[in-house]
């Protein structure tokens, strides 16, 4: 573990740092020892002993020198064969100048800057390299004085290997300690930066949004389902008027409890909640952005339950009752036809059918089961169910029907959005006809969502439309504008829609009376249906599916 560390290369950019600085000192080295040899200055200590070898080693030095920089500057890494062979080549001519001028110079101690260099530069066995040859250089030289009759000092040599070790011991250690601290932060760095990218990567997958703004207002993070929330198609460059008017008064009154909005006419209402980015300081806030659809279809399941019940227990106490006025109904009818009076006839008949409407549509809202989710195909399953309504429910009117042809996978319980899209076809029908007899037109749109992209259903007539004293009570159970109505078909339509994560909204249209199903998208679904035991889902692909 220990020499894996050792062995690992310096950082790079203060290697070749170093790499720079030493060519730079050595070449300065290089020119102040030219200079003071060549200049007219008496020095008894350069090359006095030889003054042939001392101008030849020194040149050759400032060659290796010019090199080097070269290396260091152009190449900006050099291996560390290189790097080896260079200090060695250096402390060999280093030793040829303290040769030919003689050990009364302290031309030695340049050693040491050379071998705390190199072993910043090479490390383990490598670095000791250095020191061992630059020790066996000195005491060459004195061996060689020794020979010569000049004057020698083994001691002054032994002491400088000494030293060279223990440079060497010294550099490596601390290069040792250097490297383990940058592993360390290393790996807090790298440990930080994954848990910033798991953060983010969780975040973007909530169904929740969440949009992070800094202490400049500046958005700095958002995730995808903000996005969705808030009717954005792509990234949210700045946060709408309702949500920025209530983070201000956020950070006025740190308290204030935000009420929900709809940031545009087609997005869900949402509700909007703030913290802090860092507790205690102003760096920032994060908001959340909670679907209140989400809350609203877990509430609405627990009422469904307990309508379901009351209603089952309306229905069973009210049919045995209507089954014997239909029969006294049916001999009156017979009566008043004998006598003549079919007015009286067919008001009794249009009385009894919208009684036996409301008794079956409660029925049918007491009767839904719990919602099993198919991945169905939306196209072909929409043009299906038009084909068996053009004989019955839509007799007599003008369909105009536009399906996209990207491919639209979604989940929903096939029966529960049957009833609802038959629901509102019979209303866009009845309304179309009422205005126009012999033109009756309805439009059927299947598609993505401009902005969410998320699968839609839109349906359309060609009727008087929605006034609007009564756009706040359309989806009202029993709140009609015609008496032969019985006021639950909207009601039931949106109920079935919300059982299966869907919205129903009423879109403002030029002419006539416009609905749309917005379905959740499949990972929206899926991540909800993990959360809900009490749901089953059958996740098969369905091109057709019989409706």
């Amino acid at each position: 573990m220990e020499q894996d560390i050792l062995d690992k290369p310096f950082l790079p950019l203060d290697r070749l740092r170093i790499l720079k600085y030493f060519s730079i000192y050595s070449a300065l080295v290089t020119g102040i020892l030219m200079s003071l040899f060549f200049a007219d200055i008496n020095l008894d200590f350069l090359g006095v002993l030889n003054p042939k070898i001392y101008p030849m080693v020194l040149s050759f030095h400032a060659v290796m020198t010019i090199v080097f920089m070269v290396l260091a500057f152009s190449v900006g890494q050099a291996h560390y064969d290189h790097l080896i062979a260079f200090f060695l080549i250096d402390i060999t001519l280093v030793a040829g100048l303290i040769y030919s001028s003689g050990t009364g110079t302290s031309l030695s101690y340049l050693m040491v800057i050379n071998i705390a260099v190199g072993n910043a530069l090479v490390s383990g066995q490598k670095g000791f390299l250095l020191s061992a040859w630059a020790a066996i250089c000195l005491v060459m030289i004195e061996y060689q004085f020794q020979l010569n009759d000049h004057d020698y000092n083994f001691v002054n040599a032994g002491t400088l290997g000494v030293i060279f070790f223990i440079s060497a011991l010294i550099i490596q250690a601390l290069v040792k300690r250097l490297h383990l601290s940058v592993d360390i932060n290393r790996q807090q760095a790298d440990s930080l930066l994954s848990m910033e990218q798991l953060t983010k990567l969780v975040l973007k997958r909530l169904d929740t949004g969440v949009v992070v703004i800094d202490a400049d207002n500046n958005i700095i993070f958002q995730n995808t389902a903000a996005q969705r929330l808030l009717g954005y198609p792509g990234p949210i460059r700045a946060l709408p008027e309702k949500l920025q008017s209530s983070l201000n008064e956020y950070h006025k009154f740190p308290k204030y409890k935000p009420g929900t909005f709809k940031a545009g006419p087609t997005t869900a209402k949402v509700q909007p909640m703030f913290a802090p980015l860092m507790p205690g300081t102003d760096r920032g806030t994060v908001i959340f952005i909670e679907d209140t659809n989400v809350v609203y279809q877990q509430a609405q399941r627990l009422k469904q339950v307990s309508l379901g019940k009351l209603a089952a227990g309306i229905v069973r106490e009210i049919k045995e009752p209507m089954k014997g006025i239909y029969k006294i109904a049916k001999d009156v009818s017979q009566v008043t036809i004998a006598s003549g009076d079919k007015q009286r006839h067919v008001q009794l008949k249009e009385h009894s059918l919208h009684i036996e409407r409301i008794i079956n549509n409660v029925q049918n809202l007491s009767n839904s089961k719990a919602t099993e989710f198919d991945k169905l195909a939306l196209g072909p399953w929409i043009i299906n169910l038009v084909r068996k309504l053009e004989h019955t429910a839509l007799k007599n009117v003008k369909i105009q029907m536009k399906v996209s042809r990207t491919s639209m996978d979604v989940y929903f319980d096939s029966s529960q959005i049957q009833q609802a899209v038959t629901n509102l076809l019979e209303n866009a029908a009845f309304f179309a006809k009422q205005k126009n007899a012999d033109f009756a037109r309805v439009a059927i749109l299947v598609g993505h969502n401009k902005v969410s992209k998320q699968a839609i259903i839109e349906i359309q007539d060609n009727g008087y439309g929605v006034g609007l004293d009564d756009l706040d009570h359309i989806f009202e159970p029993f709140y009609t504008s015609e008496s032969s109505k019985s006021g639950l078909g909207l009601y039931l339509a949106k109920q079935f829609c919300e059982m299966n994560m869907a919205r129903l909204d009423y879109v403002a249209a030029q002419e006539g009376a416009r609905f749309r199903i917005t379905f959740a998208s499949s990972e929206q679904v899926e991540r909800q249906l993990e959360r809900r035991e009490d749901f089953t889902i059958r996740d098969k692909m369905q091109q057709a599916v019989a409706v």
